[in-house]
Order: structure tokens, then C-alpha cells, then sequence
């Protein structure tokens, strides 16, 4: 298993789903780009980036957690926790 793959979770794969949803390049959706502060992502942008990765996935990300979706890498591990955990 790569790197970049943890539970079934491909991180490139996650990355393209982001960037769709936020209408932005690949490129600008780094592992570590702050998606508040560095994409100008709000609340409700943030929360229609959960619900698409809920239907993809097939996993529910409560409101707290919704909040603590700051960085691809942190949206990786909880959907790789809740994917493992399926």
C-alpha cells in the first residue's frame, strides 16, 4: 500500500473531489493549504465539501467535525478513520 492510500482512501482521489467542489485547480488543493485561510473556504462551502464526501465515501461527518476540516491531510485521516471503521 502507497502513502498515499490509508483504509481504502485514495489521497489523490480525495484531492480531486475538493478541488471540484471548490472550483479550484488540482494544484492549489495541497496536502497542507488551509482551506479558510489560504482558499477563502466558509461554512457553507465547507459543509457542501462534507456532504459530497459523505455520498462518496458513504460515511457521516458530524457538524463538530466539519469544523476541524482545516487541511486535505486532516479531511484524509477522518474519512480514513470512518472508511476503516465502516
Amino acid at each position: 500500500m502507497s502513502g498515499n492510500q490509508t483504509a481504502g482512501v485514495d489521497l489523490e482521489d480525495l484531492r480531486a473531489l475538493v478541488a471540484e467542489e471548490l472550483e479550484l485547480p488540482l494544484d492549489d488543493v495541497t496536502d497542507d493549504a488551509d482551506l479558510k485561510n489560504e482558499l477563502d473556504v466558509d461554512s457553507l462551502t465547507a459543509m457542501e465539501v462534507a456532504v459530497q464526501i459523505e455520498k462518496k465515501y458513504r460515511i457521516k461527518i458530524d457538524e463538530e467535525e466539519i469544523k476541524t476540516l482545516t487541511t486535505l491531510t486532516v479531511i484524509h485521516r477522518i474519512v480514513s478513520a470512518k472508511v476503516g471503521a465502516a
